[in-house]
């Protein structure tokens, strides 16, 4: 008889164990915060320009979405108010879409953007504000951490150029332009 209890009582707290031992559904205040990194912005003027000392700020709302902010100095204010959010095996995805000021010299309008993001930790995520209406389509691509070396670098040098030489010294040649292109290997070519 006593086996039988002993059983009976295992079988229960076995099943009660498998019952409460539900996984926590991740919200939006898991993956609060800022996330600093970088920008790599194209167009179609241009493509892969970087930008590095970025901020990305997610909150959450009170009604479990994520309100998303991006100030840029480079690219302008962006504002995402009530982004979704779901999981998938540990990974958090973010979609939305909402507003952006930019403009040159104090004339600064309001474009609509969208945005995603995948975010495995406050460390490693990717997000993306797409801007449909400003120079063709221009893309923003912001990733958590230092930017590469050689995306910093690339882009077109303005300035002169002074050759020497054993028949002749002091030869300026003003309005020279040099471009350096990031080969997406590390390298660059010039």
């Amino acid at each position: 008889m006593k086996l039988k209890t002993i059983l009976a009582v295992a079988v229960v707290a076995l099943s009660s164990a498998a019952c409460s031992d539900d996984e926590k559904q991740p919200a939006v205040a898991d993956i609060a915060g800022s996330y600093e990194g970088y920008t790599l912005a194209g167009c179609a003027y241009f493509q892969s320009t970087c930008t590095a000392g970025e901020t990305v700020v997610v909150t959450e709302n009170t009604d479990g979405t994520a309100r998303v902010t991006f100030i840029s100095d480079s690219w302008g204010e962006f504002t995402i108010p009530g982004a979704q959010m779901s999981e998938n095996g540990g990974t958090c995805t973010l979609t939305g879409s909402g507003q952006t000021k930019m403009g040159l010299g104090g004339n600064v309008s309001s474009y609509d953007c969208t945005y995603t993001a995948v975010i495995h930790s406050r460390e490693k995520a990717q997000m993306q504000f797409k801007v449909a209406g400003v120079m063709g389509g221009l893309t923003l691509d912001f990733t958590t951490g230092e930017a590469p070396a050689d995306l910093l670098l690339a882009g077109t040098y303005k300035g002169y150029t002074d050759a020497d030489c054993t028949y002749f010294q002091d030869r300026y040649t003003d309005d020279e332009s040099l471009k350096v292109t990031a080969n997406g290997d590390g390298t660059l070519a010039v």
